[in-house]
């Protein structure tokens, strides 16, 4: 029997901001960067690493580390924070744009990778 053929696939999109997905399991992260660089001080403040830059951050022992600090618990809070981001979003009156069916804001932070994470709780019944 092929278990994939029973397995309904989707895809998840979360921009440039998977670094800011990490963060906001741990911490909220409401500041604009112009680079993705500048991630690392909010990464190191959440972790309580100091990274210094985030090509070190990005070695796999360094990622996987950091990693097993998350729970599901961690999980719920970043799906949390990044509904509260995407509210402060609209109330600001930032406006959506769509690439290749993505919709996503031009504005950081932002990241849409919650809305897949949520579903995918709710389906396994993990939602509070």
């Amino acid at each position: 029997m092929n278990i994939g053929k029973q397995i309904t696939y989707r895809f998840g999109y979360t921009n440039l901001t998977f670094d800011l997905w990490i963060i906001l399991h741990k911490i909220n992260c409401n500041s604009s960067y112009a680079d993705r660089k500048n991630y690392i001080d909010p990464l190191n403040r959440a972790y309580g690493e100091s990274f210094e830059n985030m090509d070190e951050y990005k070695h796999e022992a360094n990622f996987k580390r950091c990693l097993k600090q998350l729970t599901l618990n961690s999980v719920r809070d970043a799906v949390a924070r990044a509904n509260n981001i995407m509210i402060k979003n609209q109330e600001k009156g930032y406006c959506q744009v769509e690439y290749k069916g993505y919709k996503y804001y031009r504005e950081n932070p932002a990241t849409a990778i919650n809305e897949v994470i949520e579903k995918i709780m709710s389906d396994c019944g993990l939602q509070k």
